[in-house]
């Protein structure tokens, strides 16, 4: 499915947040939103996922929904969601609970998603015997099972250390090398976003217009080919003298509001 986002503004009471948003995400492609901090990237999500109505504007999805997709805008947030007196199977199939799925077909589509995140082995743990990132490939999990048409993913790596962060990346870029899936990716970490995304949306300062869009025309799976360092990070340099300044500003705004 595509997304296509047209002259899409908001506000909360008389703060302007994003103004003049023009987007087209192409079908099985992963486009990370990047920008200084209250530039309205989280926001933007929102109305891309219809749980934000726009000040002015509008968001289309075009395109066919596949035939096995139970709901076509699925989120994954920073924040794991798990039931905790569920185990990680139980925790998935809880996606599926809702749908008109046989019992079997629900068994089928749980072991799956659990085999492609690594987490066949911890069908029955408990969220609290996990780590946090092994907490957070039950929540993408959860997502995959639903066979989203589109995926929506609010800094799911924040609240992570570096090194279980650099792992989720891996199975993330598996993810999408094995199974297209339309992606917004929002997040602050540059590394992030050029090592996932096909375009790189940098948005300004509040309220948030866009800036630049970037392609990254690296294969995914070249992406850690020491061969292409030196590409890759000119792509990262080239972002951060975007977003430096502003995200400075930014950020010194925020310590003052503190």
């Amino acid at each position: 499915m595509q997304l296509h986002v047209e002259s899409l503004s908001h506000r909360y009471g008389d703060l302007l947040v994003l103004e003049d948003i023009n987007l087209t995400v192409q079908e099985g492609e992963v486009v990370a939103i990047i920008g200084p901090s209250g530039c309205g990237k989280s926001t933007l999500l929102g109305m891309l996922g219809g749980l934000l109505k726009p000040s002015a504007g509008v968001v289309k999805i075009g395109g066919r929904v596949p035939e096995s997709c139970l709901n076509p805008l699925t989120y994954v947030f920073q924040d794991f969601a798990l039931l905790p007196w569920r185990t990680v199977e139980e925790n998935v199939a809880f996606a599926l609970e809702h749908h008109a799925v046989a019992r079997k077909n629900m068994a089928e589509r749980v072991a799956d998603v659990l085999c492609r995140t690594g987490l066949e082995q911890f069908a029955r743990t408990y969220p609290k015997q996990l780590s946090g990132g092994m907490r957070q490939r039950v929540g993408i999990a959860r997502a995959l099972a639903v066979n989203p048409a589109v995926l929506l993913m609010d800094e799911p790596l924040s609240a992570l250390d570096a090194q279980t962060r650099d792992l989720l990346m891996e199975d993330f870029a598996d993810v999408w090398l094995r199974q297209s899936i339309t992606t917004v990716y929002v997040t602050h970490n540059l590394d992030e976003a050029v090592r996932l995304a096909d375009r790189l949306v940098v948005l300004t300062r509040r309220p948030g217009r866009i800036r630049r869009i970037l392609p990254i025309d690296i294969a995914k799976e070249g992406r850690t080919d020491p061969a292409n360092a030196v590409a890759l990070r000119q792509i990262y340099d080239e972002v951060w003298q975007l977003i430096r300044d502003e995200a400075k500003d930014a950020d010194q705004e925020l310590a003052y509001a503190q």
